[in-house]
């Protein structure tokens, strides 16, 4: 009997002791999290979930390892665990954790960029919230609110926001948070072209603040400023100073992309570009990644290196896709409408049936008003679509025309320097001069070579017409290059080794091969394949 008591004795106390450590350890995490967050992620992660038994035990670690890896800026994982959290919070009425539960999924999707189901999750958040006092969390979501506004261009509705998270913040007596909040105050004061108001949130968290990433952020808004203004050499001065404190999230990537853009409308392409490469190397988002690559497609352009150029651009149109996809998602404000409704119609239900014909009628006059809002949005859309649309109709046949520019000043100029030695040549001898001048500036000489350049000069003219026409001709082909170049006629006619008889019959067969009435309309032809998508 004592052996067995000897032996169960150690074995039950191991015991008692694994019951206990779990609870220590998660009321150890979330006493610190706020101080600590650092220390409270490294106690977390000792803590194996599979092992934790005790449904309010998991429930409480799935929200503290979720506050825990955003307030380090670390990726929050899959929602299996702050989804058992908030399950488990909303079958207990347990409305403090509910909330936070909510909050710490909705900056999942906000980090994400899926704004609309971070606003539901903000909203729902602060639902549970409402009598509890918990002013740091009300000043968090509020903030959060108002950045997914401003992002979406409702820049009242954004200030609107600021205004109570600054509020909530002063209550809570967290006076680094509030000023990050006067920082994006400042940033949306920005966005509408307030430069001196802007400035004055600026130079206000500067003068109050002794944190050294907030005082980075405050001088990188700053450099933007400048930069907006068009004050080069200011934003210069302070982009390069904030590159010098330390940085969260995707901070020290927009300070490189704007100093990039900087650099570049100085004219300093190098410097520019090695900011540019660098800022990709950092943790973004979308939009800083889509500048980064418009910035490198103009420098490429400028140093005449097509192929990378067209690298970037794909890369740029890639990114350009992902923006629109965001920008296309239901706006913050009318999620925001559509939720206070919802509310105000299931509080009305139960407080009083009588009402139920009242707040149907209102639920009607809502969705009403919101098909005509979707619709007027739709209509915005197309429109914007559309002058997008003109806007790279007119971009692309811009950068064609600069291509065809140089190539022609190119001969000109080689033309020019020849016009002694031409003087004194024979024709013939002119001629094997000529040649040898587009041999080397278009490769004339090498079909294969040739027909590329002109795809890259003439924005995929030669694809095009291969994919429409089968029965379009090397020659045919040749000349319509050399026509959309504005070749003079006379050097047409040596390339191809025609006389003009020659030429107008090649016209005339291509005109009949693409179905045109007359050879005059060859060249609004040719120039409207040139410059579609």
């Amino acid at each position: 009997m004592n052996f067995y008591f000897r032996v169960f004795l150690p074995v039950f106390c191991l015991w008692l002791a694994g019951c206990s450590v779990v609870p220590n350890k998660l009321k150890t995490a979330e006493e610190i999290m706020e101080v600590h967050p650092d220390s409270a992620l490294h106690i977390l992660q000792q803590i194996h979930p599979d092992k934790i038994l005790n449904e309010s035990n998991r429930a409480l670690y799935g929200l503290l390892l979720y506050q825990a890896l955003d307030k380090n800026d670390k990726k929050l994982q899959s929602d299996s665990l702050i989804d058992f959290s908030i399950n488990y919070y909303l079958n207990h009425n347990d409305e403090i954790h509910l909330a936070k539960s909510y909050f710490i999924k909705a900056r999942k999707y906000n980090i994400a960029q899926c704004y609309d189901e971070a606003t539901s999750l903000y909203l729902k958040s602060l639902d549970y919230l409402q009598k509890k006092n918990d002013f740091a969390l009300m000043g968090k979501i509020y903030s959060d609110l108002g950045d997914i506004n401003a992002i979406q261009i409702n820049y009242k509705e954004s200030l609107n926001k600021y205004r109570y998270s600054l509020d909530y913040y002063h209550r809570a007596g967290k006076k680094t948070d509030a000023n990050y909040v006067n920082i994006s105050i400042g940033r949306t004061y920005r966005f509408e072209k307030k430069y001196k108001t802007a400035l004055r949130f600026y130079s206000k968290v500067i003068a109050q603040t002794n944190d050294s990433i907030l005082f980075g952020v405050a001088l990188q808004e700053i450099g933007i400023n400048y930069f907006w203004m068009k004050q080069y050499d200011s934003a210069q001065y302070y982009l390069r100073k904030s590159l010098l404190y330390p940085y969260r999230s995707t901070n020290y990537a927009i300070r490189c992309y704007i100093l990039s853009d900087v650099l570049f409308n100085m004219g300093k392409y190098d410097s520019s570009r090695i900011y540019a490469l660098d800022a990709l190397k950092h943790p973004s988002n979308f939009f800083a990644q889509r500048e980064c690559y418009r910035i490198l497609v103009n420098i490429e352009y400028l140093r005449k290196d097509i192929k990378q150029m067209g690298k970037y651009m794909t890369k740029y149109q890639s990114y350009t896709d992902s923006v629109r996809k965001i920008e296309s998602q239901t706006k913050s404000s009318v999620l925001e409408t559509i939720h206070k409704s919802s509310q105000e119609a299931s509080n009305s239900k139960l407080e009083n049936r009588l009402i139920v014909g009242l707040i149907l009628l209102v639920v009607v006059f809502s969705s009403l008003f919101y098909y005509l809002y979707r619709k007027r949005t739709k209509r915005e859309k197309v429109f914007i679509e559309k002058q997008y649309n003109e806007h790279e109709d007119r971009t692309r046949r811009e950068e064609i025309f600069k291509r065809q520019n140089v190539l022609l000043h190119k001969i000109e100029s080689l033309k020019t320097e020849q016009a002694e030695v031409r003087k004194k040549i024979t024709p013939s001898e002119k001629e094997m001069m000529d040649r040898r001048l587009y041999d080397q500036l278009i490769r004339f000489d090498n079909p294969e070579i040739f027909f590329r350049e002109m795809d890259l000069t003439l924005n995929n003219l030669v694809t095009k017409l291969n994919s429409l026409y089968i029965g379009i001709t090397p020659k045919e082909m040749t000349w319509c290059c050399l026509y959309l170049l504005q070749i003079p006629n006379q050097d047409v006619l040596m390339l191809l080794n025609y006389k003009s008889e020659s030429l107008n019959k090649l016209k005339q067969r291509l005109a009949k091969k693409t179905k045109l009435s007359n050879v005059t309309e060859l060249y609004d032809f040719l120039f409207k394949i040139m410059i579609e998508k």
